[in-house]
């Protein structure tokens, strides 16, 4: 008799293994924030925390405005796959799909997407289209915003930061530079040799055209929404320490690229510890050991604002047909 129990107990064999695996990884990144917290602790605890409301509630609104403006730029790209969304539907199913990165795995948001697109009649299969070259315009764009803000800053130059990464740091601002001239001016070629790397990975091909007028669009939207996003965190950093001199531009390029870090770690699931960790790390010269309160304060931040961006997608009603 054909034994048929192997590829089963392999299977399972091979889940439990990759899962230990991620666990452990998010265990020794959470050990590293947990080490650097405790490391400080006195110094945290000791702080004068001042939290100015005004300024908190501003940076709360300023991060909703900058959901409000991804979704906008979602409105443009799908209206290129010949589909018209309103902004109110396209952020109803960003930020109520937007919670799913909390859940181990990467799909979990595209799952999401796909289901609450079906509703506006749009097929799965252009719903995670339009996910992949959403990700396609989005993480260079966000990496040349990050590394434009924190490798020219007069004051990263000062700490002796960019002198310590060496001429590294300005080749790879200038690769994510002639990256995203290639997708902006030559978006399709762009994807045709995407679709050559997936065809060789046995994937699913991006099925998809754009205009040079969308790529730009598409861009450089995505390009001011980091910035928005970044500014939004430093009116939070500035809220909650009356004595934070990090200087905004470069506010903004940590947060970016501690953004994109924790986001492409595929083992921790909305990039928790991976982020805190980038952040406390490149905080540290502006406000010494309370560096790693922060990065903790930010991400109960960024969960409190996703939640009310949840609750308020939920509100959201699609007509009926």
């Amino acid at each position: 008799m054909k034994n048929t129990s192997s590829p089963n107990k392999w299977f399972n064999r091979h889940n439990i293994l990759k899962n230990s695996i991620k666990f452990i990884l998010i265990t020794v990144v959470v050990y590293f924030v947990y080490k650097q917290l405790v490391n400080n602790w006195s110094e945290v605890i000791t702080y004068s925390w001042s939290i100015d409301y005004p300024i908190l509630l501003l940076s709360i609104i300023m991060h909703l405005i900058t959901f409000v403006f991804f979704s906008k730029v979602w409105c443009i790209l799908i209206a290129a796959f010949g589909f018209k969304v309103s902004l109110w539907h396209a952020f109803k199913i960003g930020y109520i799909t937007n919670l799913g990165r909390y859940i181990p795995g990467k799909v979990w948001p595209v799952i999401g997407m796909s289901y609450l697109a079906k509703k506006l009649d749009i097929s799965e299969e252009v719903s995670v289209t339009s996910w992949v070259v959403a990700l396609i315009f989005t993480l260079p764009s966000a990496f040349l915003a990050g590394f434009l803000c924190t490798s020219f800053s007069p004051e990263m130059q000062s700490l002796g930061v960019t002198k310590f990464l060496g001429p590294g740091v300005y080749w790879i601002t200038a690769l994510i530079f002639l990256v995203s001239l290639f997708l902006i001016f030559i978006p399709n070629k762009i994807f045709s040799l995407l679709n050559y790397i997936l065809n060789f990975l046995k994937r699913p091909k991006i099925n998809f055209e754009i205009s040079i007028k969308t790529a730009l669009a598409v861009y450089f939207g995505y390009f001011l929404c980091w910035i928005s996003y970044g500014f939004s965190f430093w009116l939070f950093v500035s809220a909650i320490s009356s004595q934070s001199n990090v200087p905004i531009i470069t506010s903004i390029g940590i947060f970016i690229i501690a953004y994109q870090i924790g986001y492409l770690t595929i083992f921790a699931p909305g990039g928790i510890g991976t982020r805190e960790l980038v952040l406390s790390i490149a905080l540290t010269p502006f406000v010494g050991p309370i560096a790693a309160g922060i990065a903790i304060a930010a991400r109960l931040w960024n969960m409190v604002v996703e939640i009310i961006a949840a609750f308020i997608a939920l509100k959201i009603r699609f007509k009926s047909r």
